[in-house]
């Protein structure tokens, strides 16, 4: 029996349809007896004796092939398809046992006998029979309606269309509302016997208002101003400043990065970097910061690649946006392909769905939604949808090996219009180079590998043979970087696009990706039934179709999600506290009926976020004061009626964009791209070179929060402390603590202390300021108000006796300055600004070569200044560590 060695060319065929992740493998159709009988008895005892040891599910499934399940062998592994059925010569699992010459020979130390070769080639070309899996009763139970499930849909608040009353609640204070808002807010109050407190004064309005809509304080002359204006719209002229100013984009664009698991890395297993991911970063900030209509933002984050473009410009804009769907958590270390993408698929369906819907449905994988109206067939007709779909991340599973091996640049989207030139010629010659250094390494390493010799130190003292596979190794990264398309200036962009082949996914039994049911029809969740439902093209994935049903005007969840996320994030919680879960296990609306008019206004106010959160700070409900009431408190300690306005810490991002304002550093521009961005696509250790980098980098950053490099697990310390979002998964609301760690880090912190140096040295700089006016500078940028007078002579006393304990002190010793080499800058550039003109690369520290600071530290930084400097910058740290500073109210 002779084979043609074809397995050569049909793996890299194979790779190619494997990379669009398109549908599964077509299960066994009843089999007849015999040929199962045939498989019982021939062929599955070949199987086990021979393979299993290393490609099932039990073991390490070398090359990413499984033998024990049918689809496992028709899907393949690595190298493709181990099976086609009814065509053994093609079949790579008959090339493989032929120890053939150049094929893989397994079994790897014997060979099978010519009848088992023969009777593996005969159950090829017969179909490839296999035990039918049992689906029959999975039919029965997928069609069958759920009763509880109708009950549901009929009565469950969420899922009714929206029904904003025909006019206002009556009150009894007629005087106090000043919009439609505060007559449902004040209504209810009134029937439960409560009234609403006074308004906040001036200073503190303008200090809450300027954290909420941009995530700054106010500066002093902008709160002077605002004081001092006695217009009747001077509020509203302060609003309208503030909705107006880039920092707006940049403080509410987070808000949905932390719903849209906004990271930098893959995480799991093996983390690896996302070097493109900061052009979807941008896209948010700029599209709240241009107001895009919210139906628009989300079609462009769900079907940005299919929707029309009316240039290059908003086509890339279009592409970029759907890194919404690519940016989740990626596990490479799945040594299963069909996991790998089930697994993917979940990811993209859970964040969609409880992102925009605050439905659980991914739930529904296993089995059908215990508590909500979410059949398991659901879940699989977006599967569908998904599954349809190639996930452009850059990224493909392998179990084990180098991190390089993982990163995939057929998987990613290259945008050449958007790219900028290069000399194509030195390019080559570089990667001619670049092959030569890497053939040379291989060969020196593979002579140290095997020799006993090998083990021995070399003039570094580490063993040689180490030391010959880093360099085989970073010779190896060199090509795969010359190989990337941002090397060939192509704009790269990770997101998704419509696989080569679409259709429906099969249903898996007990959510195991291996066991298919039947095939579902792509198609929506079933608990909302709209009128302008479209059904699934069958030409494309469906995620158009998808789009446009979330984003329908008659979509009643997405309309109340979203203005549940504005309401919580100026008036401190949820009308539904639960705000990523509107399900059965969620919390019920304190408000419905305000709920339903805000939707409908967001509708009726064509989308705009912007208009919607005007609309809420306007009102009299928003610009209550913090001040407690015994007798409300008695009735509603937690304020779920909004008697006042409820204090809160501020975020990560905004205690340390906070100090950088007040000290007078923050840099108001953007930088192009990411630090993250300069790291090889290799593993990122969270104990590593990399995390001590990406530290380094955060921490010496003039930059807003919202830019510093986010790769998952290596959070940077100043907002790790302060309870940033889970980067794993949409994170409407976060949690807030109190912990030691965090008065640690404003005590110890570079950083902070850094900040504080800055601070005093600016005031100092100043000769026009005395000890009072300093002192009132740094309450005003600090606070967002001037200190009493008792306050200020604390302040001076503390001032006078800090600075005679550190005159006392001797003089610091001048330590040698250590030669350092200054980094050389790597240019990171975006090829097109949010115009579509060529924007300047701006140089990024390359990370490979960052110097850890080893200049004086802090303390001696401190010490060296004169002792007035040091009790300034003393007392600045002070203010920065105080709860005042964290606390807006």
């Amino acid at each position: 029996m002779t084979l043609r060695p074809r397995w050569k060319l049909l793996a890299p065929a194979w790779l190619a349809l494997g990379a669009c992740a398109a549908t599964a493998a077509e299960p066994a159709k009843a089999p007849d007896p015999a040929s199962v009988e045939f498989f019982e008895k021939k062929i599955r005892p070949i199987l086990v004796s021979n393979c299993y040891t290393c490609h099932s599910a039990d073991t390490n499934s070398k090359g990413g092939l499984r033998v024990d399940d049918r689809n496992g062998l028709v899907d393949g592994g690595n190298s493709g398809p181990a099976v086609l059925p009814g065509n053994p010569e093609e079949s790579l699992l008959l090339q493989a046992v032929l120890h053939e010459d150049g094929a893989p020979k397994m079994p790897p130390k014997s060979k099978l006998t010519e009848q088992e070769l023969a009777d593996l080639t005969q159950w090829i070309k017969d179909g490839a029979a296999w035990p039918e899996v049992p689906v029959a009763a999975v039919s029965a139970t997928i069609s069958k309606p759920n009763e509880k499930y109708n009950e549901l849909k009929k009565n469950h608040w969420a899922w009714q269309p929206l029904k904003p009353p025909a006019q206002a609640p009556a009150v009894v204070d007629g005087s106090w509302p000043v919009d439609t808002i505060d007559r449902f807010i004040l209504a209810r109050l009134e029937k439960d016997g409560l009234a609403p407190v006074g308004d906040a004064d001036k200073a503190t309005l303008l200090r809450r208002l300027s954290f909420d809509l941009g995530g700054l304080p106010p500066t002093p002359d902008e709160l002077a101003a605002f004081v001092a204006d006695a217009s009747p719209n001077a509020y509203e002229k302060a609003v309208d400043r503030l909705l107006a100013s880039p920092a707006f984009g940049e403080r509410w664009g987070r808000h949905w990065l932390d719903v849209a698991r906004y990271a930098e890395s893959s995480g799991a297993s093996r983390n690896l970097p996302f070097p493109h991911a900061w052009r979807y970063r941008d896209y948010v900030i700029d599209a709240l910061n241009k107001d895009k209509p919210y139906d628009r933002f989300l079609r462009e984050q769900v079907a940005g690649d299919l929707l029309p473009a009316n240039n290059d410009a908003e086509r890339s804009e279009n592409l970029v946006a759907t890194g919404f769907l690519a940016l989740g958590v990626k596990d490479v270390n799945q040594r299963f392909k069909v996991r790998y993408v089930m697994d993917n698929i979940d990811e993209q369906i859970d964040t969609v769905t409880r992102a925009v819907l605050g439905v659980t449905a991914s739930c529904a994988r296993c089995h059908d939604h215990k508590f909500d109206p979410v059949p398991q067939k659901d879940y699989y007709a977006l599967a569908g949808i998904f599954k349809s779909t190639d996930l452009c991340a850059g990224l493909r599973n392998k179990m084990g090996g180098g991190g390089l091996d993982y990163y995939d640049t057929a998987m990613l989207i290259v945008d050449q219009k958007g790219g900028v030139k290069v000399d194509t010629v030195a390019l080559e010659k570089k990667v001619v180079e670049a092959k030569k250094a890497h053939a040379e390494a291989k060969k020196a390493f593979e002579i140290l590998r095997d020799d006993p010799k090998g083990a021995e130190p070399g003039p570094d003292g580490r063993p040689k043979r180490q030391v010959a596979r880093q360099k085989m190794n970073r010779a190896q990264a060199a090509i795969v970087a010359l190989s990337d398309p941002v090397a060939t200036g192509a704009k790269v962009i990770q997101g998704v696009r419509d696989a080569k082949a679409v259709g429906d996914t099969e249903l898996r039994i007990r959510g195991e990706a291996e066991k298919l049911g039947p095939a579902v029809p792509r198609g929506f969740l079933t608990l909302l039934e709209l009128p302008d439902q479209a059904p699934v093209n069958p030409a494309q994935s469906g995620r158009l179709e998808l789009a446009n049903w979330l984003a329908s005007p008659a979509n009643p969840l997405t309309s109340r999600v979203m203005a549940n996320r504005v309401w919580q994030h100026l008036i401190g919680r949820g009308i539904v506290s639960s705000v990523d879960n509107f399900g059965v296990k969620g919390d019920v609306p304190t408000h419905p009926e305000l709920l339903d008019h805000l939707a409908d206004r967001f509708i009726q106010g064509k989308w705009s976020v912007k208009s919607l959160v005007r609309t809420v700070v306007l009102t009299r409900t928003y610009r209550l004061s913090a001040e407690a009431s015994s007798t409300n408190e008695a009735i509603d300690p937690a304020n779920r009626l909004v008697w006042r306005h409820a204090p809160r810490r501020l975020d990560a991002e905004e205690i340390r964009d906070a100090t950088l304002a007040a000290s007078g550093a923050l840099a108001a521009s953007r930088p192009d791209g990411s630090f993250g961005a300069t790291f090889k696509v290799s593993e990122l250790r969270n104990n590593g070179p990399e995390a001590r980098k990406l530290q380094d980098q955060a921490r010496g950053s003039l930059h807003r929060s919202v830019y510093l490099p986010l790769l998952r697990g290596l959070t940077p310390t100043s907002l790790d402390v302060f309870d940033f979002a889970e980067q794993g998964m949409v994170t409407g609301s976060r949690s807030t603590t109190t912990v030691a760690p965090q008065a640690l880090y404003l005590l110890n912190d570079p950083f902070v202390r850094k900040n504080s140096v800055a601070f005093a040295e600016t005031l100092l700089a100043r000769a026009d300021l005395d000890d009072d006016a300093r002192i009132r500078d740094v309450y005003l940028k600090t606070l967002g108000r001037a200190p009493s007078a008792a306050e200020s002579d604390r302040a001076k006393g503390y001032l006078a006796e800090f600075e005679q304990a550190a005159a006392a002190e001797p003089e610091p010793q001048p330590q040698p300055t250590p030669e350092v080499k200054p980094a050389k800058p790597v240019v990171v550039a975006k090829a097109e600004d949010a115009a579509g003109a060529k924007a300047k690369p701006t140089p990024i520290i390359d990370p490979d070569q960052l110097v850890p600071e080893e200049a004086p530290v802090v303390e001696e930084i401190i010490k060296a200044k004169s002792p007035k400097a040091a009790a300034l910058a003393s007392f600045c740290q002070a203010l920065f560590g105080s709860a005042e500073f964290r606390y807006i109210k």
